[in-house]
């Protein structure tokens, strides 16, 4: 080959290199570049050094070197192109569950159904305090309506943990009427409040309902098994690991739960786009001593391959 050709192929192989160095940004690999241009513009501008020595060094060298960094580049645009698709998919839901989540008239629906259960216990007492016979077809069927609609979608999901202590309240001292159970103490209260008491929260379990309620003019509540027809008197300080706070929608939950996941996977895509793997670290360590040191370009006129640094390159196990 030719002085001109070589050059030429030298130039190349500098720009694909330098083509790298601007997806890596990796010191050691700038390093690397401005040493391996010093060597090229050595044999560029002395046209009395043999340049088949230098298309030896890009041979042994620099090849290696560029299919190492090919090799490494492809497998963290792998890497970024996952996390940037589940990202993308994350956002997706996210637009999708934001958009139903402003829909939804939960506030609206626990108004109408506390004063239904208000109705409801209302006259339940009057049939079973004055046998009021007139208010016997009240309706069970609308107090299971939020329930029933919206349970699944806003009461508190819990686990068998909680269910169970919550499901260890019981009373002795109940009323009974027409398959449900209302304790007596907590009736006559209800009374003394006139029946103003408001929708606490809802929780869930294995589509099974419970929902909480709170005097509005004192610091007690009351809770109403739906799938047991009972209602019982519940003190919260028992149940100190228990959440009893307004219910959000779940959808809620999964949008935070999903911007969070995009917090660490665009963190983690970064890292991805500027992690090296420790043993290519090394070996561009290594490779960067070699062609730095003093007595290299002497060692390009007897270049062994057992001395090759960039030998097992393309065998690394990039992860």
């Amino acid at each position: 080959m030719d002085f001109t050709t070589i050059i030429r192929d030298s130039e190349k192989r500098l720009n694909k290199l330098k083509i790298l160095i601007n997806f890596f940004d990796q010191s050691q690999i700038i390093a690397i570049h401005v040493r391996t241009k010093v060597i090229h513009d050595i044999f560029f501008s002395n046209k009395t050094l043999d340049t088949s020595k230098l298309e030896l060094f890009h041979l042994q060298y620099t090849d290696s070197l560029l299919d190492l960094l090919v090799k490494l580049k492809k497998n963290i645009e792998q890497k970024y192109l996952l996390l940037t698709n589940e990202i993308q998919i994350n956002n997706d839901l996210i637009n999708t569950f934001e958009s139903e989540i402003q829909k939804d008239n939960f506030s609206d629906r626990v108004k109408t159904h506390t004063l239904i259960m208000q109705c409801f216990i209302q006259s339940l007492y009057q049939v079973l305090a004055f046998d009021d016979k007139s208010n016997s077809n009240m309706s069970f069927k609308e107090k299971e309506d939020l329930a029933n609609e919206m349970g699944i979608e806003f009461y508190r999901k819990i686990g068998l943990n909680e269910y169970e202590q919550l499901n260890k309240i019981s009373c002795d001292a109940v009323y009974e009427y027409s398959g449900l159970r209302i304790e007596k103490k907590l009736l006559g209260k209800l009374n003394i409040q006139k029946f103003k008491f408001k929708f606490q929260c809802g929780f869930q379990f294995n589509n099974q309902f419970i929902e909480v309620y709170e005097f509005i003019h004192t610091n007690e509540h009351f809770i109403y098994f739906k799938e047991k027809n009972e209602f019982l008197s519940i003190n919260l300080n028992d149940f100190k690991h228990i959440d009893f706070s307004k219910n959000n929608s779940n959808k809620k939950e999964i949008v935070l739960q999903l911007k969070r996941k995009n917090i660490d996977l665009n963190t983690k895509a970064e890292q991805t786009l500027k992690s090296i793997p420790y043993d290519v670290e090394t070996i561009l360590k290594n490779y960067y001593d070699k062609i730095s040191s003093l007595e290299f370009l002497d060692d390009l006129q007897s270049i062994d391959e057992q001395t090759n640094v960039l030998r097992t390159m393309l065998n690394i196990n990039i992860k």
